[in-house]
């Protein structure tokens, strides 16, 4: 009888074991991003009307040893100040002695990406979720120039589709975005450590290191 019981317990106990393990690999399965047929973004802007490399963009960061994450579905920016400057657009080269917090959010689509500054330790720390991998291609066509496109159409080697994420380089004018075939790069003068989650989330550590010889 107790033999009847234990094997009973038993069969249970792996049946539980399998039941777990295929709705952790179905889980996965549908967490991780999808195979993406590839596409060449063609631009409806001029360069002059150019979000990255235009004149009319509104923002008093270009020009700055700094980088930002822009959310290529929205264009809003997450501005990283690690090199810090004052009103008149001059390097400030004294002590911070702080460290800052900023983000963005959208609660509607549960997406955040946050950021902690240490500009005295010449890195940012930043957390991206809920990121979507999908890629709106009217929004981005109607902000980017054909050349900044270029830039982005070149840099997928990958069956994964890029996220809606890209990391802007405000002294370089140039942007990249985030591709799980690339987990580190470099932003100008910045290095770019990537850490893409089986969740979709993004990790990224952003850090300042200028070529020291020039």
């Amino acid at each position: 009888m107790k033999k009847c019981i234990l094997s009973a317990l038993a069969g249970a106990l792996a049946m539980l074991i399998v039941i777990t393990i295929v709705a952790r690999i179905s889980a996965a399965q549908e967490q991780t991003p999808k195979e993406y047929e590839h596409i060449d973004y063609v631009s409806n802007i001029t360069q002059e009307e150019c979000f990255v490399c235009g004149t009319n963009n509104g923002y008093s960061y270009w020009g700055e040893d700094n980088v930002g994450i822009v959310n290529l579905n929205t264009f809003e920016l997450l501005y990283l100040e690690i090199n810090r400057y004052d009103d008149y657009g001059n390097l400030i080269e004294e002590p911070a002695d702080y460290m800052s917090s900023v983000g963005l959010s959208d609660k509607e689509a549960d997406r955040y990406a946050h950021a902690y500054c240490f500009p005295d330790n010449a890195y940012a720390s930043v957390q991206i979720t809920g990121v979507q991998y999908d890629i709106d291609r009217e929004m981005i066509q109607s902000k980017l120039c054909q050349t900044c496109l270029k830039s982005i159409n070149d840099l997928w080697f990958t069956d994964q589709p890029p996220a809606e994420y890209a990391v802007i380089s405000f002294e370089d004018r140039t942007i990249q975005p985030l591709l799980n075939a690339h987990p580190w790069f470099a932003a100008g003068n910045y290095g770019v450590d990537c850490e893409f989650k089986t969740d979709g989330d993004i990790d990224l550590l952003i850090h300042y290191c200028p070529n020291r010889y020039e």
